[in-house]
């Protein structure tokens, strides 16, 4: 299961990340501090929740006996992983709260907490 993760999650949101990185840096003011740890956890978010979206297709046409409440659980990740891990990329400061508790990991939330008090004030409140 892990490898799986590494290979469909985070392998590809690390790439993006850096690739998104790296295009930021050329149209950016020169003091602005380095987003990258921000474009990872917006594009693994995005990541998510368009693979809970296929899991709940997968499931609802399963045919399993607890199909309809699995697929719900599905989607209802999918609505919160996928838009906030796309708004965590165009820095709102909801989406990046909701992605942090959304990852239900406590060592998550420690590093994203940290991460995201130091840039609190780049971020967009979206207004």
């Amino acid at each position: 299961m892990n490898a799986l993760i590494l290979g469909l999650v985070t392998l590809p949101a690390a790439l993006v990340a850096f690739a998104l990185e790296g295009r930021r840096k050329n149209v950016a003011p020169p003091n602005q501090l380095p987003y990258t740890w921000g474009f990872y956890i917006g594009m693994s978010g995005m990541l998510l929740g368009i693979y809970a979206a296929f899991f709940a297709f997968y499931t609802s046409i399963s045919g399993a006996e607890n199909a309809s409440i699995t697929a719900s659980v599905y989607l209802f990740f999918a609505a919160v992983w996928g838009p906030a891990g796309y708004f965590a990329i165009k820095r709102r400061k909801w989406a990046w709260v909701v992605s942090t508790i959304a990852s239900c990991n406590p060592v998550w939330w420690i590093a994203n907490s940290v991460y995201g008090h130091n840039r609190w004030d780049e971020f967009d409140s979206g207004a």
